[in-house]
């Protein structure tokens, strides 16, 4: 029995020098895991003296109907990527004090982020008569857009001025 007992003894040391092929075999796993993340360069990055972000918003048309769906887009013309939400704000040209006045819209907004890529566009709409809480006025509105370059968190005010012209249902 006492020979048995130290067989086991002899036993139980081999399998310490089974764990040398297992620790080099995880090193060597490790560095070409780290090999391989090193090859990714960043070539796509752009260096912040080239950064250029620009954005318009276009519209078919210059004027339009009360009853008329506005359907407006977001440009995005620079070479950045851009971000914005849903959000816009409508102004009116009140001719009698020369201000534009805020237009209080009757619009539900989806909390989500849109992004740009260069060249992109995006395009949302609106109908005045549908939309605008205190009633359609003849004249000069304004939509106002902020958009943001995802790079330099830089902020683009966006404005483009449009005509909103009464018509007679009637007619």
């Amino acid at each position: 029995m006492v020979t048995i007992m130290e067989n086991n003894k002899n036993s139980l040391r081999i399998p310490g020098k089974i764990w040398i092929p297992l620790i080099a075999i995880a090193m060597i796993s490790l560095l070409v895991l780290f090999a391989g993340c090193l090859d990714n360069e960043m070539n796509d990055i752009i260096p912040d003296e080239e950064l250029s972000p620009e954005a318009v918003i276009d519209l078919p048309e210059s004027s339009f109907d009360q009853y008329e769906d506005v359907e407006f887009e977001i440009q995005n013309t620079g070479n950045t990527q851009l971000t914005f939400g849903r959000v816009f704000d409508i102004d009116y040209y009140n001719q009698d004090n020369e201000e534009w006045e805020s237009v209080e819209l009757d619009l539900v907004w989806p909390m989500d982020m849109i992004f740009l890529n260069p060249g992109d566009s995006f395009t949302q709409s609106f109908n005045p008569s549908d939309n605008f809480v205190d009633g359609v006025k003849d004249g000069e509105y304004r939509i106002n857009k902020q958009v943001t370059c995802v790079e330099t968190d830089e902020i683009l005010e966006l404005e483009k001025n449009f005509w909103i012209e009464i018509s007679d249902e009637n007619e």
